[in-house]
């Protein structure tokens, strides 16, 4: 039953749809799963429903209907009723819950180094984590999700697969024939399993940033490194091709330099001589990522480590910092969402890749192996690998080549830099699907079928069918700021 939503907002409905917990023992508990809906704009959505999924894992598509809808355009508004769900565990469906309120109103008002109700994986995806730490880590995490979770049955079924099921329910349940779907980044991978599952029910489905659903986690992440590290060669490489660079010698001694100066900021901190905030390693590790690859700014990027480098001047990487901060003054429903949203990326990570036979040694070896080969961000991939260990609560079907035999065209959109889910992967994807179709868009950044050069082909795919042609393509503006970092 489609009803005001309880926010207020009048554009939108809101209802809620009862699940099986477990799809194994269908007549056994339920959970519920929450969805908004913006209905078709002519009122009559010709085309049924649209699925929209941000990714994540741990991504709320019910908040997403809030950013995502007014950018689709007028014609898939008409064609559609575009409606947002929030995954099991996930926002307003039945969550999976770790820490009460008054935790997070203490930990904001008082937060620690310690990693706290805000921040729950802190330090582990951090390259210089025992693998033991990232263990005991995930142990005290699921203990505390076991303790304050109303369903704490949940952490064991919040894989993908038990989405995707999900997924079938809602377009049942709103009665369409076959499943109209936008799935970015991780929601790709929902798609893609939904695919697999129910070929003969897949409608106009388009995966944006798509994962690769036959690579483990620590597989992927193993190449994504590889990548940032290509991507901040080539940074450096265009630093020192203009005056006043802080990076001296060949790329590799430039990288030494620049990974010897971040690693020793843990026991000197950047400072500021205006603020009491300091930069660790692990912070000017995610500012570097960030100017370089995540909102690339190269020359903003040279400008913070010239004084940081010569004079361990701080200004401007504290600056960085606290721009991107989560404020400790946010509302204690934010932080309990973020907190939420922390803990199932986790989750769907460790429920999607069984458990390996490696030891906290091993990874630890892993880990030295891959910091020799990428000094300045290697030594993650392993991490999700030894903290599902202490979690505990992981699924038993191992990643797997998706085919969907017999569905109709599926539209994969790729961008060759995308440094989140690489380009190889959507490539991937769109050569294991029986009915795949590959849209590439030469540049940077992450997720583009809607809002960038591709939104024609997409809404041409969405509202009237239409397949691009086999190699289409098309360029990004490049991003001004970036100074280089074009692709």
């Amino acid at each position: 039953d489609w009803k005001d939503c309880s926010d207020g907002t009048t554009s939108f409905q809101c209802g809620m749809v009862t699940v099986p917990l477990d799809y194994e023992h269908p007549d056994g508990q339920t959970i519920t799963i929450a969805l908004r809906k913006l209905a078709a704009s002519d009122g009559n959505a010709e085309h049924g429903s649209l699925f929209l999924n941000p990714g994540g894992p741990g991504g709320s598509g019910v908040a997403m209907m809030q950013g995502m809808a007014p950018m689709l355009t007028e014609e898939t508004r008409g064609a559609y009723d575009i409606i947002g769900f929030d995954p099991r565990g996930v926002g307003q469906s039945t969550p999976i819950t770790c820490w009460t309120n008054d935790e997070i109103k203490q930990h904001l008002a008082n937060p620690s180094d310690d990693a706290g109700p805000t921040d729950p994986l802190k330090g582990v995806m951090y390259k210089n984590v025992a693998a033991q730490e990232k263990i005991d880590r995930g142990a005290a995490n699921a203990a505390r999700c076991a303790q304050h979770s109303q369903v704490p049955e949940l952490l064991d079924h919040v894989g993908t697969r038990d989405v995707a099921r999900d997924l079938d329910v809602l377009r049942a349940t709103n009665g369409d024939a076959k499943l109209n779907y936008l799935g970015i980044s991780y929601g790709t991978y929902i798609g893609a399993v939904y695919a697999d599952l129910f070929p003969g029910r897949v409608g106009r489905t388009v995966l944006d940033g798509a994962m690769d659903p036959s690579q483990r986690w620590a597989d992927g992440e193993a190449e994504v490194t590889a990548f940032k590290e290509g991507v901040l060669r080539q940074y450096i490489e265009h630093c020192q091709a203009h005056d006043g660079c802080p990076l001296t010698g060949s790329t590799d001694e430039a990288i030494a330099q620049l990974t010897a100066f971040v690693d020793g900021l843990d026991k000197t901190p950047l400072t500021a001589p205006d603020s009491n905030a300091t930069v660790n390693t692990q912070e000017a590790t995610e500012i570097i990522y960030q100017h370089v690859l995540g909102q690339p700014d190269w020359e903003a990027l040279t400008a913070m480590l010239t004084p940081a480098m010569t004079n361990h001047d701080g200004t401007l990487m504290v600056k960085a910092k606290q721009g991107s901060n989560k404020s400790s003054t946010m509302p204690v429903e934010a932080a309990a969402y973020i907190a939420n949203s922390e803990i199932m990326f986790a989750a769907v990570i460790c429920n999607d890749n069984p458990d390996t036979d490696s030891t906290a040694s091993d990874w630890d070896a892993q880990t030295a192996a891959e910091k020799k080969s990428y000094p300045f961000f290697g030594g993650t991939s392993s991490a999700m690998d030894a903290y599902c260990r202490g979690w505990g609560h992981q699924g038993k079907t191992p990643p797997q080549e998706t085919h969907a035999k017999g569905s109709d065209p599926i539209l994969a959109v790729g961008i060759t830099g995308d440094a989140q889910t690489l380009y190889s992967w959507t490539q991937s994807l769109a050569g294991q699907l029986d009915n795949g179709h590959l849209f590439t868009i030469k540049g940077y950044g992450h997720g583009g079928a809607i809002g960038s050069c591709a939104t024609a082909a997409t809404i041409g795919y969405l509202v009237n069918g239409t397949v691009p042609a086999e190699g289409a393509t098309c360029t990004a503006e490049p991003r001004q700021a970036a100074s280089g970092a074009e692709g």
